[in-house]
């Protein structure tokens, strides 16, 4: 049975008894987040914010990490608790989106295609091309400077401004303006489902690793 906000104990008798998969569908994707648990009418009026900024349907909008479940899932913190302090994390799913940047780095690459990529192209390039192989990009983090014909990149500059405004111009609500509100952007439900399934396998390796002294 579901529990709405499980604690991180009983959290991780879930992670050693239930598909990932199926965890992250019902604990990280589902549900009110905890954030929001006084006040879930936030997570409609924060959803319908990004979606008419970032011209996106409400369904490719969900809050994710500590701000969903009440503790950090990232493997290098878990299980944190959720504070004051905390962000919030949001995860968007748009195909058209991602491939708009995709395309737009192809048509900025293809020029240099099979040439050495000299000063800050070829870091960028590899950067980029990283991160679209996974299947998920932060935009408002991707950088421009000392980069060769910047111009052909202005598709991904405007929605790197996009992103960055739709995330800082929230509606005027206390628990936005107090807190960090960032996204990232994945190409498909499947790539966000593998992401976050990759996490939470390093965190039920950790509790099924053999202790020190044992």
């Amino acid at each position: 049975v579901k529990m709405p906000y499980p604690t991180a104990n009983e959290f991780k008798e879930i992670l050693l008894k239930w598909p990932l998969d199926k965890v992250v569908a019902e604990y990280v994707f589902d549900g009110i987040p905890y954030a929001f648990r006084n006040q879930p009418d936030l997570q409609s009026l924060l959803r319908q914010h990004l979606c008419e900024a970032l011209r996106l349907t409400d369904k490719k909008v969900v809050i994710v990490g500590s701000a969903k479940i009440g503790f950090s899932l990232n493997p290098d913190s878990f299980p944190r608790q959720f504070s004051e302090a905390s962000d919030i994390d949001v995860l968007v799913v748009d195909d058209i989106l991602f491939d708009k940047i995709w395309m737009t780095v192809l048509e900025w690459h293809y020029p240099r295609k099979g040439s050495h990529l000299g000063g800050e192209d070829g870091p960028w390039m590899s950067s980029m091309r990283r991160d679209l192989y996974w299947g998920w990009l932060m935009p408002e983090r991707i950088r421009y400077k000392g980069l060769s014909t910047p111009e052909s990149l202005k598709p991904l500059r405007d929605i790197s401004t996009a992103w960055f405004e739709a995330f800082r111009n929230l509606p005027n609500y206390p628990e936005f303006a107090a807190r960090e509100v960032s996204g990232r952007l994945y190409r498909s439900w499947e790539h966000a489902l593998r992401y976050h399934v990759n996490g939470l396998r390093k965190i039920r390796d950790c509790l099924t690793a053999p202790q020190e002294g044992t």
